[in-house]
C-alpha cells in the first residue's frame, strides 16, 4: 500500500473509537481500495477449495440435479452417507459439550483456607454461564449451527467480541466460506490478514452511523451482488429488483502503519465492498512492547531488589545504608518518569484475536483448512452414487420395453403408448408383426456392481465411524452386553479425538470472552441466573485465565461413558474413605443429565470456612433403623424369657424354703440339733440365690430401657 499522509500518535490510535474520523479522504480511499483488492486476491487463491466445499454442501443437503446422460431424466440418487455421518457427530457433540446450566467452570488452585478463591470461582462460573446462555441469547443456537457445519466443511470459526450496540459480549459462528484467509496463513494468530464477509441492511448501517461507530458516506444504491446465488435447497433465487437489498460488508483484520514509524500495527477495517468506502477503523492492540517499557521494567526490578535487601535492624550503619538505598530508588523513579514521557519506540504489538477455529481433522499436509467428511467421504459418496444410479438405470431399461420396429409392422409413426387393458388395431398379420418387433438386448442389473456397492458403503462407515450399533440399530441377535459396550467404545474413538479438539477450541473461546470481561465489564454487575441473584466484579477477571475451562468432560464423549465413570466413583466412595460425598453425588446427577439437579440436591457455602455443605441434613438410615428394631425385638424376647425363667426359679426357691422351714420345725421338736443346723444353712443359701436373681433382673431391666432410648433417636452413652 502507498504511504499514508496522516500520521497519528500511538496513544491516539489506542483510544479512538473510530480512527477513520481522523484520516484524510485520500487515505481512506487508499485503504478502501487496498482492502477490497486483498480480499479478491485471497478469495481467488482458494477458488478450488470453495468449489469442493459447495459440492460437499450439495451432497450433505441431498440436492438432486437433473441428468441428461445416459438419457434425459436418468436416475440421480444422492446416497446420504455424508448426511448420516454429519448428523451422528452433531447429535453427540452438541449435548456433550453444551452442559447447561453449568457451562463454565473456574478451577481453584492452591491453598484456600478462607474460601476466597472458591467464592471468586463460583462467581466467575455462574456469571459466564449466564452470559452465554441468557445474556447472549444467540450463543447456543450459533454453537448448534457450528456442530452441524463442522463435520461437512472440516472447520468453522467462532467470533468473540464486545458489541457496543448491544452493550455486552457476543459470540457468533462464522462459516469458512465467509472468512477469507490469506493464502500463506498457517494459523489464525499468525496470518497477515483475514476478511469476514457479511450482509448488512441500510437501516443497521444508519444506526451505527448515528451512534458514531461508522463514518457517514454518500453510498450508491446497492446492486445485485455477483456472489449471490440461487438457494437450491430452498428453491429460491435473489430478486432482480429489491429496494431493501442488503449491502456486502468486508471486515478485514490487517496491519497498517498509521503512526509512520515503519512498523505496521494491527487494526480492524470495515469497508463497503461495492463502493470501497471505509466505515470504521479500530485498533486491536493487545500487549504493546516498547523500548521504553523494557527499560522501565528493568528499573522496577532493580527497585524491588533494593527494597527487599534493606536491613531490618536500626543500627547506625543500617540507617546509612537505608538512606543510600532511598536515594538510589528516588533516582531510579526519576529515570522511569523520564522514559514514560518519551515518545514510545514500538518493538512489538500483540494483536487481539477475535476468531477461534474449531477443527475437525487437521490437514496432514499442514494446510490451513482442516479435513471434514465432505473431503474424506466426497469421492466415496460419488462412487456409491454412480453405482446406485447404474443399477437403477439398468433395471429401468430391463423393466421397460425398448427395441426396433421393422417396416412390415405398418404402425403409424410417433410414440406408441399403452394403457392398462388396452389393445390397438394394426393393419398387419400377427406373425408378421411379431417378426417386425425386435427388442433391444439389455443386461440385468449386475450382482458384481451390487457387491461392490456394499463394499464401498462398508468402508465409508468405517471412515465416519457410523456403524449399525453407533446409529442405534441391533448388529445381531444374542450379542452379549459386554461385547456391545466394547464395540461402542471402540467405535467412539474417532469421535473422541475430534471432541477433544472441539473442547480445546471451546476453551479458547471462553478465554477470549474472559479477557473481554476484564476490559468491558462494570466494576460490579448483578444478574439473575437459575432463579437466584448473583454478582460479579471486574476484579474477578484479573485472575489467571488458565484456570478457566468448560464444564464438560473432555474424556467422555457419550452419556454412557459419563454415567459409567460417575457410578464407579460412587461405588469407590462407599468402600474407600476420603471422598467428598457431596461432589460425588453432584457428579452422578450431572452424568445423568438430571434437570434442576441443584433443586433436588441443594448445597450451600459455609460463610466461615468456605466449605460446601448440604442444605438439608441427611436423616437416619432406614436400613440401620430396621436392624436396630430387629435387635431390640430380640433383646425384648430374651428379656421376657429370662423373666419367665426367673419367676419359675423364684417359685421353686420359695417352695424349697417352705419345705426347709417345715423340716426345721420338726427337727426343733425332735431336738435334732445337727439337722437343724443343716437346714439353717440351706435356708441361707436359698436367700442368697433369691438376692442374686433379683439383681440380675434389675440389670436386665436397665439394659432394656437403654435400648428403648436408642431406638427413639437418643444416644446411648451407657
Amino acid at each position: 500500500m502507498e504511504k499514508l499522509e496522516t500520521k497519528l500518535k500511538l496513544a491516539d490510535l489506542s483510544s479512538l473509537q473510530n480512527i477513520a474520523t481522523r484520516l484524510s479522504d485520500d487515505d481512506l480511499m487508499k485503504i478502501g481500495f487496498r482492502v477490497v483488492e486483498d480480499y479478491e486476491t485471497d478469495k481467488q487463491s482458494r477458488s478450488s477449495w470453495e468449489a469442493k466445499m459447495k459440492q460437499a454442501n450439495k451432497l450433505a443437503l441431498q440436492i438432486v440435479e437433473q441428468k441428461s446422460t445416459p438419457w434425459e431424466g436418468a436416475s440421480n440418487v444422492k446416497f446420504p452417507l455424508l448426511t448420516i455421518a454429519s448428523l451422528q457427530f452433531a447429535s453427540r457433540a452438541y449435548p456433550a459439550l453444551v452442559k447447561a446450566p453449568d457451562l463454565v467452570k473456574f478451577r481453584v488452585q492452591g491453598r484456600d483456607p478462607e474460601g476466597a478463591k472458591a467464592a471468586r470461582a463460583g462467581r466467575i462460573s455462574a456469571h459466564m454461564s449466564y452470559q452465554l446462555l441468557e445474556q447472549d441469547e444467540q450463543w447456543e443456537e450459533q454453537h448448534d449451527r457450528a456442530f452441524i457445519a463442522l463435520p461437512i466443511l472440516g472447520c468453522v470459526f467462532k467470533k468473540s467480541y464486545f458489541d457496543p450496540v448491544k452493550g455486552h459480549n457476543c459470540s457468533k459462528t462464522v462459516l469458512p466460506m465467509d472468512l477469507v484467509v490469506h493464502y500463506y496463513a498457517k494459523s489464525l494468530e499468525e496470518c497477515e490478514r483475514k476478511t469476514e464477509v457479511f450482509q448488512s441492511s441500510e437501516r443497521i448501517i444508519r444506526e451505527r452511523q448515528l451512534k458514531g461507530l461508522y463514518v457517514e458516506h454518500d453510498l450508491p444504491p446497492a446492486t445485485q451482488d455477483t456472489d449471490a446465488q440461487a438457494d437450491e435447497r430452498q428453491g429460491t433465487t435473489p430478486p432482480a429488483n429489491d429496494t431493501n437489498r442488503p449491502r456486502t460488508i468486508l471486515e478485514q483484520h490487517a496491519y497498517l502503519d498509521l503512526d509512520g514509524d515503519g512498523y505496521p500495527e494491527p487494526y480492524v477495517l470495515t469497508v463497503d465492498k461495492e463502493s470501497r468506502k471505509v466505515f470504521r477503523i479500530v485498533n486491536r492492540f493487545g500487549e504493546v512492547v516498547t523500548e521504553q517499557s523494557l527499560k522501565v521494567d528493568q528499573l522496577k526490578v532493580q527497585i524491588k531488589d533494593i527494597a527487599t535487601s534493606l536491613p531490618q535492624e536500626g543500627s547506625e550503619e543500617n540507617l546509612i545504608a537505608a538512606n543510600r538505598a532511598e536515594q538510589t530508588i528516588t533516582m531510579l523513579k526519576t529515570q522511569i518518569e523520564r522514559f514514560e514521557l518519551q515518545a514510545p519506540k514500538v518493538l512489538r504489538i500483540k494483536a487481539v484475536e477475535y476468531y477461534t477455529k474449531i477443527p475437525f481433522i487437521p490437514a496432514p499436509d499442514g494446510g490451513f483448512y482442516d479435513l471434514g467428511f465432505g473431503a474424506l467421504l466426497g469421492p466415496l459418496n460419488d462412487s456409491v452414487d454412480t453405482l446406485i444410479n447404474q443399477l437403477i438405470d439398468s433395471g429401468s431399461l430391463q423393466n421397460g420395453s425398448v427395441g426396433f420396429i421393422g417396416k412390415g409392422a405398418r404402425i403409424k409413426g410417433g410414440k406408441v403408448r399403452f394403457s392398462p387393458n388396452e389393445w390397438k388395431r394394426v393393419d398387419v398379420a400377427g406373425p408378421t408383426l411379431r417378426d417386425a418387433l425386435v427388442p433391444l438386448p439389455v443386461n440385468a442389473p449386475s450382482p458384481v456392481l451390487f457387491n461392490l456397492l456394499g463394499l464401498l458403503v462398508q468402508y465409508t462407515e468405517r471412515v465416519s465411524s457410523v456403524t449399525e450399533a453407533m446409529s442405534g440399530e441391533n448388529p445381531g441377535q444374542n450379542t452379549p452386553a459386554y461385547n456391545m459396550s466394547a464395540m461402542l467404545e471402540q467405535g467412539l474413538q474417532v469421535f473422541n479425538g475430534i471432541f477433544k479438539r472441539v473442547y480445546r477450541s471451546f476453551r479458547s473461546e471462553l478465554r477470549k470472552l474472559y479477557a473481554l470481561n476484564a476490559i468491558y465489564l462494570d466494576e460490579e454487575e448483578y444478574f439473575e441466573y437459575q432463579d437466584g441473584d448473583g454478582n460479579a466484579y471486574r476484579e474477578d477477571y484479573k485472575a489467571d485465565v488458565k484456570d478457566l475451562v468448560p464444564a464438560a468432560d473432555p474424556n467422555a464423549f457419550s452419556n454412557k461413558e459419563k454415567q459409567m465413570k460417575a457410578q464407579m466413583i460412587a461405588e469407590r466412595s462407599m468402600m474407600v474413605p476420603g471422598y467428598d460425598k457431596i461432589k460425588v453425588e453432584q457428579r452422578l446427577l450431572e452424568s445423568m443429565d438430571v434437570p434442576d439437579a441443584a433443586e433436588l440436591f441443594p448445597t450451600q457455602q459455609n460463610q466461615e470456612t468456605g466449605a460446601i455443605e448440604l442444605v438439608f441434613q441427611p436423616g437416619p438410615d432406614p436400613e440401620f433403623q430396621i436392624k436396630q428394631l430387629e435387635e431390640q425385638r430380640r433383646t425384648l424376647d430374651s428379656q421376657q424369657r429370662f423373666q419367665l425363667q426367673a419367676q419359675l426359679t423364684e417359685a421353686k426357691i420359695a417352695l424349697i424354703e417352705v419345705q426347709i422351714i417345715e423340716v426345721m420345725a420338726r427337727a426343733e421338736l425332735a431336738a435334732d440339733t445337727p439337722e437343724l443346723k443343716r437346714m439353717e444353712l440351706a435356708l441361707d443359701e436359698m436367700k442368697d440365690r433369691r438376692k442374686n436373681l433379683l439383681e440380675m433382673a434389675k440389670i436386665d431391666e436397665e439394659r432394656t430401657a437403654r435400648a428403648d432410648k436408642s431406638v427413639d433417636g437418643k444416644p446411648d452413652n451407657g
